[in-house]
């Protein structure tokens, strides 16, 4: 009877070591993914929260196109996001709702993917519109 335990033992000692090996890529894809998943989702935050920083501004003072880019670029800055494009659209006279749109977009450098020898962006771009204020 302990021969066949011991024997039984010995014959299973290495699959830990193969279920480990077999189960730790996934394991790393999945943290990977959780994580750059994560810093995309803050970096979308901050560029709507320079958007709309950016719209407040142009909404309620006259429409100054470098004022509203350098409020952006601030915003962006204090998050040290690099916005690639920032385009602002001053209020349409002939529109009865008079709405001010700024636009900011940004690549988005995925990490995880660098460690493991692979290149990639992906293009963030977040809008928000209001109206534009009577003075």
């Amino acid at each position: 009877m302990a021969r066949s335990l011991i024997s039984f033992v010995r014959s299973n000692r290495g699959n830990a070591v193969i279920e480990f090996a077999l189960v730790f890529p996934l394991l790393l894809l999945v943290s990977f993914g959780i994580t750059e998943f994560g810093r995309a989702w803050m970096t979308m935050n901050i560029l709507t929260s320079a958007a709309r920083e950016g719209v407040r501004l142009a909404a309620v003072t006259a429409p100054n196109v470098p004022a509203v880019e350098a409020r952006v670029r601030e915003v962006c800055d204090a998050a040290n996001v690099d916005p690639t494009a920032i385009a602002v659209v001053p209020p349409d006279p002939m529109d009865p709702d008079r709405r001010v749109t700024v636009t900011v977009q940004a690549d988005f450098e995925v990490f995880s993917v660098r460690i493991l020898d692979f290149r990639g962006t992906i293009p963030l771009s977040a809008t928000s519109v209001m109206r534009h204020e009577s003075l």
